[in-house]
Formats: structure tokens, C-alpha cells, sequence
């Protein structure tokens, strides 16, 4: 009996032993077809107004596929835009303000100069004053010796009273002069003070102004920004699905309305047991046999494997630390990508099982 017949004389183990002996490679049917599917979801609440898409419509990212009534968010933007207006004329009528302090401040400053001023020539006036009445005092005092001695008239000594008199007069004017030219300069160097904080209040207003027609302009953005937000688009190329989305429906910010299935991005994982890893590697080719279609057989190859086991991310991993131990082989999920273009006569859904054999070489 030769080799052959001894394989077909034994049957099923036979077969397998012929399989392995050839380097068929590690297989399994846990796998399935893999796509990107993004929702649809609105950031902003409101009425459907219109539904441009139907269900499994292919649609391109940027495409409309919904509208809400904007109505509310178009007064909220007019709204803005007027506030925007008014605080660029606060900060017109701030400046205005300003300049006319600044101003105010210039003329109060020149006063009160011109009023020290006053008050120095008065003080000099007094100085001048006192010389003369000095003066005079001396010419009296010469006047009464000689009219003592009978040297001098009467009328001389009258005359040389009379000037010491004036002097006095003229003293205290003087005197008097300063007292009032120092009350109103004190006066104008206080209105100097108060102008000169009105002008530095003003400039605050300025500022303050100017921050309320930035803030009033990012009000204007986001409710811009709101607005835009009622109009729908497809996040990415490919198909609807799923959708849940009907005309005069009111809509909540985070609901999803409907999802699009990329149909340009595709991959499979399939979850092989923890005893099929030991020679699988990235870069290794593939064969991906798909149940709609099984004359056919895609080319692909291992992308990435898993980390950990599909149980490590379960909502309750299994902890064998706990009651009875039975041991259960483990399943890894190992990521594969085609490696040929798209087979228009057989397309490839998200959720197709299929079966995957991994070659032993890459």
C-alpha cells in the first residue's frame, strides 16, 4: 500500500494530516467584516425642516442630509450683531469722553499755572510794598527829627505822613492780593486732581469699552456658529444607515439621527484562539472567504494583533482568582486589511462573517 492509500484508508485523520503537512496555516470562522461607520449627531436642539437623504443613499462628507428650523438662531445672531454695534459706539463715545477730559485736564493744568503765577507776582508786589513803606517810615522818622528842630515845615512832614500812609494801604492791598490769588490757585491745583482722575477714569472706560465689543464680537461667533450648526452634513464618505429621522421631529443636541457606513474603508477581524498565535505575525498574507460569496476569495493581510484577549474587554472580565477554575481557551482579535482594490461584482459589508486563513509565511 502506498502513501496515498494509506491517507485515504485512514480517513478524516488522514485528510488533516495531508492539511498540515501542506502549511494550510491557522483558520477560523470567528471573524467578521469591519467598517467605519460615523453617526450623525446634532450639536444643536430644533425642529427637522427637511431630509435630504434616504435610507442606504451614498452620500459624500460635506453632504447635506438634514436641516432644522434656524429661525430662533437667526434673531439670536441679529441680536449679536446689534450688541456688536452698540459697543463699537460705546467705545466711539468712550474715546470722545476721553479726549475731552484730556482736553479739560490741559486747560485746568494752564490755569493753575496761570494762577501760581498771579500769586508770585502778588508776592512781589508785596516785597515792593514793604520796601516803599520802609521807605517811607525812614522819611517820616527825618521828617519829625527836623520839624522837632523846627527845620522842616509843617506841610513837609505832612506830605512825607501821607506817603508812609499810602504805603501801608498799598502793603495791605497787596497782602490782601496773595491771601486770594493763593485760595484760587489752591483751588485750581485741587481741579487739576479731580480732572486728571476723570481723564484716567475715562481711559478706563476705554478699555473697558473695548473688552465689551470683543466680548460682543465672540457672541457673534458662536451664535454664527450656532446657526450654521442647523444644517446637517455627512461626516464621511460612504452610505446610510440606520436612520431614525423624520420630518417636523424635534431634535436634542447628542441624538443620533442616522449613521453613514464607509464603505471605502474596510478590514477584517477575526478572533483567533490564544493556541493559533504562535508563528502569526504582522506583514503575514491571507485568504478571506466571505459566506455571501463563496466562489470567491479576497487577498489580505495581518495588520496588528490585539493586545489582550476579547474577555480582558468585556463589561466583566472573567477573573479565575474566583470559586472553580476551568480553564477555557482564549480568543485574540487580529486585525486584517485587503490588499487588493474593492470587487465591485462582490461588495463587502460591515458584518459579514467570513472565514480567514493565515499563511505561515509572510
Amino acid at each position: 500500500m502506498n502513501f496515498l492509500q494509506t491517507l485515504y484508508a485512514g480517513g478524516t485523520l488522514g485528510l488533516a494530516f495531508l492539511l498540515a503537512s501542506c502549511g494550510g496555516g491557522a483558520e477560523t470562522d470567528n471573524a467578521q467584516v469591519q467598517a467605519d461607520i460615523s453617526p450623525v449627531i446634532p450639536r444643536v436642539g430644533g425642529t427637522v425642516i427637511a431630509v435630504r437623504v434616504a435610507d442606504n443613499q451614498a452620500v459624500r462628507v460635506g453632504d447635506t442630509v438634514a436641516v432644522l428650523d434656524d429661525r430662533d438662531f437667526r434673531l439670536r445672531v441679529q441680536q449679536a450683531e446689534q450688541a456688536v454695534a452698540q459697543a463699537e459706539a460705546n467705545v466711539v463715545l468712550a474715546r470722545q469722553n476721553t479726549q475731552a477730559a484730556n482736553q479739560g485736564t490741559a486747560t485746568v493744568a494752564d490755569n493753575s499755572g496761570a494762577a501760581a503765577a498771579s500769586v508770585a507776582a502778588a508776592r512781589a508786589g508785596v516785597r515792593t510794598a514793604q520796601v516803599r513803606l520802609r521807605q517811607a517810615n525812614q522819611n517820616l522818622n527825618r521828617q519829625a527829627a527836623l520839624l522837632a528842630e523846627q527845620s522842616t515845615t509843617q506841610q513837609a512832614y505832612d506830605d512825607v505822613k501821607a506817603e508812609k500812609d499810602a504805603g501801608e494801604a498799598a502793603l495791605n492791598q497787596a497782602q490782601a492780593q496773595v491771601r486770594v490769588l493763593e485760595r484760587q490757585a489752591a483751588a485750581a491745583s485741587k481741579t487739576v486732581g479731580s480732572t486728571r482722575t476723570e481723564a484716567a477714569a475715562a481711559g478706563t472706560a476705554v478699555r473697558l469699552a473695548e473688552l465689551a465689543v470683543e466680548q460682543a464680537r465672540t457672541n457673534l461667533a458662536t451664535a454664527r456658529l450656532n446657526a450654521s450648526y442647523t444644517v446637517l452634513t455627512a461626516p464621511a464618505t460612504g452610505v446610510v444607515s440606520d436612520k431614525s429621522i423624520q420630518l417636523g421631529q424635534v431634535v436634542n443636541p447628542g441624538q443620533t439621527l442616522m449613521r453613514v457606513a464607509n464603505a471605502g474603508s474596510l478590514w477584517v477581524v477575526a478572533n483567533f484562539k490564544e493556541t493559533q498565535l504562535e508563528k502569526m505575525r504582522v506583514g503575514q498574507t491571507a485568504e478571506v472567504k466571505v459566506d455571501s460569496y463563496p466562489d470567491k476569495v479576497f487577498q489580505a493581510k495581518v495588520q496588528s494583533l490585539s493586545p489582550a484577549t476579547g474577555a480582558r474587554f468585556s463589561m466583566l472580565p472573567p477573573d479565575n482568582a474566583t470559586g472553580n477554575f476551568v480553564k477555557v481557551t482564549q480568543r485574540v482579535p487580529v486585525k486584517l486589511v485587503f490588499t487588493e482594490a474593492p470587487d465591485q461584482q462582490n461588495p463587502l459589508r460591515a458584518g459579514m462573517s467570513v472565514t480567514v486563513t493565515v499563511k505561515d509565511k509572510i
